[in-house]
Formats: C-alpha cells, structure tokens, sequence
C-alpha cells in the first residue's frame, strides 16, 4: 500500500533515509558526513507537518521506502506559469531494493502529481550513483540540467 506518511511512520522512514545517506557519505566523504538519527527525523517531520510537502510510503507491513516531495509553484514572469513536484528524497530500504518496490513507488508519485495537477515530476541525482541513475531512467526521467563543479585546493 502507498500512502502519505504520518508522524508515527517517522522512525522506520529515518532509518531508510539514514541507510540512503550513509550511501553519500562512503561515496563522497568530502562532502557528506554521518549526523545522528535526530536529524533526519526532523527533516522527515518538516516535510509530513509542511504546507505543499510530503512524504510518501510504501506500506508492506511496515515501511520499506519513502520519498520526501514538495509542490513547487513556478511563476517567474520569464516562464511559463506550472506546478511541478520535485522529489528531494527517494529511498528503498536495503533489504527490498530490486523487488518493485522504488518502481511502484515511482508510480504512486505521479498519480500524487496528477492529483495535485502538476506537469512534470522532477529530481536530483548526485553523478557517482549509477544504480540510481539507471532506475530513474528506466522510470523514464531524462537528464534536465547539469551542475558542474571545480575545486579550488
């Protein structure tokens, strides 16, 4: 079952989010570092009491993913005037990644978008996590904008 998240999902969405950042943190220790458990139950608890914000569950007898998604408003007079639903997290906890699980989620995001009448679903996916990359591919999300980065050492 999918479903928007409530404060009592918040400790086992935490723990999928921990394991998702942990991901970060050995890839680019530079960058990430570990932050206790509080931290992104605090960020998971914004997003489910937020206005135009979410988290979004897969219910199969407990939690096994998440994503974390704001409704964005776009009115700059340079554009044109759209809703879009950005996804700041996804994640699927480790032991039910390759089951269906991040694609039927995937689905029951663009139905939220949909109902929300939003255009378009969009997403940031940091270079290093080809895993990733390759799923939201598949999904049918196509590369939008690069940010590019030069160290200054």
């Amino acid at each position: 079952m999918f479903r928007k998240a409530t404060l009592d999902d918040i400790p086992q969405t935490a723990e999928i989010f921990r394991q998702l950042h942990e991901l970060h943190v050995k890839a680019k220790p530079e960058s990430f570092r570990t932050v206790p458990i509080e931290f992104f139950r605090d960020r998971l608890e914004w997003y489910v009491k937020g206005e135009n914000a979410e988290v979004l569950v897969a219910d199969e007898g407990g939690i096994t993913a998440f994503a974390a998604v704001k409704l964005l408003d776009v009115t700059a007079e340079e554009k044109f005037p759209r809703r879009l639903c950005y996804v700041d997290c996804f994640a699927v906890d480790e032991s039910r990644r390759r089951q269906g699980t991040g694609r039927r989620l995937m689905g029951y995001i663009r139905e939220f978008a949909r109902e929300n009448a939003c255009t378009s679903v969009q997403l940031g996916v940091s270079a290093f996590n080809e895993s990733a990359k390759s799923f939201y591919q598949a999904m049918g999300f196509t590369p939008r904008t690069f940010i590019m980065e030069q160290k200054i050492n």
